[in-house]
Parts: C-alpha cells; sequence; structure tokens
C-alpha cells in the first residue's frame, strides 16, 4: 500500500551510538556493549501510526541478507523496541530531528566475523505443517 513506515538510521556518531549501547544494555539490566563494539549500528525505526508497523522486520531482515550478500557479518541486537520507549531513547530522537510515534524494530550490527560460522544447527522436527 505505500505506506513506508519504517525508517532506517546510520549511526556512525559515537556519542550517539554509546547512549543506544547504554540504553540497550539498562534493558536487560546488564553494563556491557551489546553492540559488539562495532562502531557503526544500523537502526530500524517504524511508525506505530501505520497498520504495516512490522514491515520494519523485513526491512531489518533485507538489510541482513544484503550484508551476507557483500560478505559482510551482521546482527539483530533486540530491544530496541524499550530503547526508543526510554526517555534517553527519545531524547536521541529529538536531538536527530526525528518527531513522530515510531517504535524500534532492531539494532543491526555490522562487521566482519572473526572466525566463518559454524554448521547450522538441525531444523526441528516438527517445523512446517502441510495442510
Amino acid at each position: 500500500m505505500g505506506k513506508q513506515s519504517p525508517l532506517l538510521l546510520v549511526i556512525k556518531n559515537q556519542e550517539i551510538r554509546d547512549k543506544l549501547k547504554k540504553c540497550n544494555a539498562a534493558v536487560m539490566g546488564v553494563d556491557m556493549d551489546l553492540f559488539y563494539g562495532e562502531s557503526e549500528l544500523l537502526v530500524v525505526l517504524a511508525n506505530k501510526d501505520v497498520p504495516y508497523l512490522y514491515d520494519g522486520s523485513l526491512v531489518m531482515g533485507n538489510r541482513m541478507n544484503a550484508a551476507a550478500d557483500l560478505g559482510v557479518a551482521s546482527c539483530w541486537i533486540h530491544r530496541s523496541k524499550e530503547e526508543f520507549e526510554s526517555e534517553e531513547g527519545r531524547a536521541v530522537l529529538s536531538k536527530l530531528g526525528i518527531e513522530g510515534n515510531y517504535e524500534g524494530i532492531g539494532n543491526l550490527a555490522l562487521g566482519y566475523a572473526a572466525a566463518l560460522a559454524g554448521k547450522a544447527s538441525p531444523r526441528k522436527e516438527i517445523y512446517v505443517y502441510r495442510v
């Protein structure tokens, strides 16, 4: 329907990345870098006023597929919803001039893997139901 609910933020600014890192860790109640030390972060937000809010999940998946195609590793880091519901997260959006009813869909760390990925786990026995 062309609603284009998602909004992508490419975070290269270390100060903003550190604020989001702190917000993300606070959601889990830990004091650590859950962004794996990556200096760049891709954040996907989506407008809650548009009925297709979770189109942002498709954006995340497509970014991950595109990264893999380029030989870049990626990791979906959750808790973005809670990050941007916090006062600190809202302040970051405000500082960037982003106004509206946005929900965090996900954070995406991008980089080069230190090692090749291991063998995938076997699929669970009951994964697909055919009716």
